[in-house]
């Protein structure tokens, strides 16, 4: 296998591995949304059955005690019924999400948005181990910007050629909702490239290579697609 096979090998494994992760992520957070709405409706519904239990009397014979007592019962029916009604939404909910997810897994089917942000994760990847130089655009030497360029580039889209202008590319993203395909500025003289899993890639600095690392605590983010 030439270097350059097994770079993009390694490229598409790695973008397995972080999809992977990313809906192992999503499953784990709709079966704990799931295991908390089941522990708030055990305790919704306990509490109307405590109330029930609290107000076992003889029938009154006054009839103002006994339509006060008919009054808290139709309460607690309708309470009980929003809980029920609620519980059943929540239900729904879940079960869409989780078909969503099975969906998105084995379909193998992605928008045409998804194709090129993997193309261009795919294309940087391909570059890990490339010497960083100044004002580089490649194809087996780069800056920040240049690989970010030349990457977009294999999925036939055209960015800015400088990490200034870059920063200006797309629209701006929180980072809560960060993207494999993003740009990621940690500062304004620097660009990175989100691949997934809180992670980037990058040409950091003269004297490295591009490489993956970690995505910072306060960065800006920009998606050009």
């Amino acid at each position: 296998m030439t270097a350059a096979a097994y770079r993009d090998s390694r490229a598409v494994r790695l973008i397995e591995l972080m999809a992977s992760r990313g809906t192992d992520a999503e499953l784990a957070q709709i079966i704990a949304e799931a295991d908390r709405d089941h522990r708030d409706a055990h305790h919704n519904t306990a509490a109307v059955l405590a109330a029930a239990r609290a107000d076992v009397a003889p029938a009154p014979t006054n009839p103002i005690a006994a339509r006060e007592l008919l009054r808290r019962r139709v309460i607690r029916l309708r309470t009980q019924r929003r809980y029920v009604l609620a519980a059943r939404r929540q239900a729904r909910r879940h079960r869409a999400a989780l078909r969503n997810l099975r969906y998105r897994r084995g379909a193998g089917r992605a928008s045409s948005n998804d194709r090129r942000a993997e193309t261009v994760v795919r294309a940087a990847l391909s570059r890990l181990g490339c010497p960083y130089v100044w004002g580089a655009e490649g194809p087996d030497r780069f800056d920040c910007s240049g690989l970010v360029q030349w990457a977009y580039e294999r999925a036939g889209i055209r960015l800015h050629r400088t990490t200034y202008d870059q920063i200006n590319d797309g629209m701006p993203i929180s980072p809560a909702q960060v993207r494999p395909g993003d740009l990621v500025f940690p500062h304004a003289g620097h660009v990175q490239l989100a691949i997934g899993d809180n992670l980037v890639v990058e040409a950091p600095y003269p004297g490295a290579t591009v490489q993956i690392s970690r995505m910072g605590p306060s960065v800006a983010i920009r998606r050009p697609v």
